[in-house]
């Protein structure tokens, strides 16, 4: 630990801190923030010393009192990110000027919206603003102090933008597609908003499937055994295997998050007639919202990536009543399916001056565009309601 001031101090491991302590900092809607999983990533080697995430943390204190709380990394590249800046670095390389390291503040491997500044609900309005304004301006300064490049906040919500406004941060837009609850009560009651063609697509899939005499289960809690583990891990190291190349994650951390986060795990294993499981998602959920994450299949089987990564995670969103499901990057499967298109926000400091100014000339022309994009998505979405926007 690093004293900076009299309130903030600089961390470089997520064991600093008490489980307890860390969480009650962390929001519904900010699962992938809990102490649980940024420790198991940190203690199955996926990011930490020597790596190419490198943890920092910085922690606001008063009165012994834990009040904030910034993760971030120091890069050495921009993969795992989802909010691209290879355009950005490569103009960086042609003028000559480094762009990593850099530091980035983001869910490692996650392209999922939450809080990227963990605020106590104890606080008023005036007080999360100083403190989060005071954490980001030190984020600011060790970065300065560092020599790298920029400074990034990632998928932060909405709601953040205005803290990074005022100390120098400048917000990008992007998009990505959630599945958003109406208040449906079962699946039929949300296929009837759809438009008629998309309802019969997504009817025929699901007989299809059904038909297929697979055995499909939707499991949480204690439905989940150590064994799954090992299942879901095949599942994605063999995805990456065959369409993104080496993995980010280990066979150690999918070991030790099905121990420290099991309550937050959700499952949807399909198994063939001789049990043998063939193809799942694996996803976490925190209250009212759903994430869906790891996707992998042993065998190629029509539209079963559509009824274990889309229609089971809004089955069990409507029975629940949970307000939305998210799926993380990329989207035409979603958008067919009646996912919404919505604003991705992030946060961008870049120190070169002639650099940023060039970049930020860029992200305000940028948003503009991207506010065009989503509502022209959302004009020719499935759902019958939004084409009327």
């Amino acid at each position: 630990m690093t004293i900076l001031s009299e309130n903030i101090s600089s961390h470089a491991s997520f064991f600093d801190f008490k489980p307890e302590s860390w969480n009650e900092l962390v929001p519904e809607d900010s699962v992938f923030q809990e102490w649980e999983f940024l420790s198991t990533l940190e203690r199955a080697k996926c990011i930490g010393e020597g790596g190419d995430w490198g943890v920092h943390i910085l922690a606001y204190t008063e009165r012994d009192q834990l009040l904030g709380l910034f993760p971030f990394y120091k890069r050495i590249d921009s993969y795992g990110e989802y909010i691209f800046d290879f355009q950005w670095a490569n103009a960086f390389h042609r003028a000559g000027i480094p762009y990593y390291p850099k530091f980035t503040a983001s869910v490692p491997f996650t392209p999922v919206t939450g809080a990227r500044i963990l605020l106590s609900p104890t606080l008023n309005e005036e007080k999360k603003s100083e403190v989060a304004t005071s954490l980001l301006k030190s984020y600011i300064e060790i970065g300065d102090k560092t020599g790298v490049s920029s400074a990034h906040i990632l998928f932060c919500k909405e709601e953040e933008l205005n803290y990074g406004k005022q100390v120098g941060f400048v917000p990008r837009v992007t998009h990505q597609y959630h599945w958003i609850n109406k208040g449906y009560d079962t699946f039929e009651d949300y296929l009837s908003c759809l438009v008629k063609d998309r309802r019969k697509t997504i009817r025929q899939e699901r007989k299809k499937i059904e038909a297929s005499g697979l055995n499909i289960q939707t499991l949480v809690g204690d439905a989940i055994e150590d064994k799954h583990a090992d299942t879901f891990y095949n599942f994605y190291a063999d995805t990456h295997s065959r369409k993104w190349g080496q993995a980010y994650l280990n066979k150690t951390f999918f070991k030790l998050i099905f121990q420290t986060m099991k309550h937050r795990i959700h499952l949807v294993l399909a198994s063939d007639s001789d049990g043998n499981p063939i193809g799942g998602s694996f996803n976490f959920y925190s209250g009212d919202y759903l994430f869906g994450r790891y996707w992998g299949a042993t065998s190629h089987i029509p539209n079963l990536h559509f009824e274990c990564c889309y229609y089971r995670l809004i089955d069990f969103a409507i029975q629940r009543k949970m307000k939305r499901v998210e799926a993380g990057a990329q989207g035409e499967h979603k958008f067919l399916r009646g996912y919404e298109a919505v604003p991705m926000y992030s946060l961008h400091h870049i120190y070169h001056e002639s650099g940023s100014k060039a970049i930020y000339d860029y992200l305000e022309r940028e948003i503009k565009m991207e506010e065009e994009n989503i509502a022209s998505y959302n004009s020719h979405s499935p759902l019958k309601a939004l084409r009327k926007v």
